[in-house]
């Protein structure tokens, strides 16, 4: 059952310490080892790349909230502070620990997740900000959810907001475990624990048929649909070629429009809704030439 909300003694969050040279990372690591139990988040940029990678580890202490920056320090020396038998309490903790064993082989096994703990002891609201605003009395903001973590500088206002993932933790922590214990939950909760924390990650793979999926497509006629995988296949070599998410080199949308009408010049495919001069500049050639391929006698 949820507890009511009470008040807090981390609402005015300080500002979190940037780690982001050798000796932050030294000063973080020797903090760390201090403690039984740390929070731990990731940020990644998979919303903006195609080959995504954590651009942002936040880490709570008892004492303070850091952001650590992967992509100006190695984080080699945290991974083995981190993994040393210390509790890691996590939110929603299997696609972290998926992106930290692909990037740097990191396993974590004590592991404790919130998003779980909330779901084994029948509290309806799982999210992050849910549970805070009930428990803490606390809004957390999701103006930044969006953000490219990958481009620097981050902001001081970013920054504060990925702190915000961790801030919390700690006496969520504190409250769920003591939650299970009480009914009798732990051991079982602890079990799925070791299962999320046993996650492999997952390569990427794409499916060179996924165009059958898309919405209208069973709508189109034999030519139609021998454009559409064209287009597919083209925005997913693009994609790769610029290092976008292919749903920002050309929506699907715009691809099933440009398959019912096959347009076979620059002017034509520019007034396909979807089409703006960012997608012609950046993949203009390459829609052109896939559909010119297609269409070909001997293509079809």
């Amino acid at each position: 059952m949820d507890s009511e909300p009470s008040p807090s003694k981390s609402v005015n969050a300080a500002k979190p310490v940037l780690v982001a040279d050798p000796a932050a990372l030294d000063e973080l690591v020797r903090a760390i080892e201090r403690e039984p139990t740390v929070a731990l988040d990731t940020e990644s940029n998979s919303f903006h790349v195609y080959r995504e990678r954590i651009c942002l580890l936040q880490i709570s202490t008892r004492m303070r909230d850091y952001v650590v920056d992967p992509l100006a320090v190695d984080v080699r020396p945290l991974g083995q502070v981190l993994v040393q038998g210390r509790e890691l309490v996590l939110h929603g903790a299997d696609y972290d620990v998926r992106c930290m064993k692909r990037e740097w082989g990191w396993t974590l096994p004590r592991l404790f997740d919130t998003m779980t703990a909330a779901r084994r002891l029948g509290i309806p609201t799982l999210g992050l900000s849910g549970l805070v605003q009930a428990r803490f009395g606390v809004r957390l903001s999701k103006e930044y959810q969006r953000s490219n973590w990958g481009h620097r500088p981050l902001d001081d206002q970013q920054l504060r907001y990925a702190a915000l993932d961790t801030h919390y933790l700690l006496e969520l922590y504190d409250q769920l475990s003591a939650e299970l214990s009480a009914a009798g939950q732990l051991d079982a909760a602890r079990k799925e624990f070791d299962r999320i924390a046993a996650v492999k990650p997952r390569p990427k793979v794409f499916d060179q048929e996924g165009w059958r999926r898309l919405k209208g497509c069973r709508e189109l006629d034999a030519r139609g649909q021998a454009l559409l995988r064209a287009l597919w296949l083209a925005r997913e070599a693009r994609a790769s070629e610029l290092d976008r998410p292919p749903f920002k080199v050309l929506g699907e949308d715009a691809m099933m429009l440009i398959a019912r009408r096959g347009p076979r010049t620059t002017e034509e495919l520019g007034q396909i809704a979807g089409v703006t001069q960012n997608v012609l500049r950046r993949a203009g050639d390459a829609i052109l030439g896939a559909l010119a391929q297609a269409a070909e006698p001997d293509k079809r």
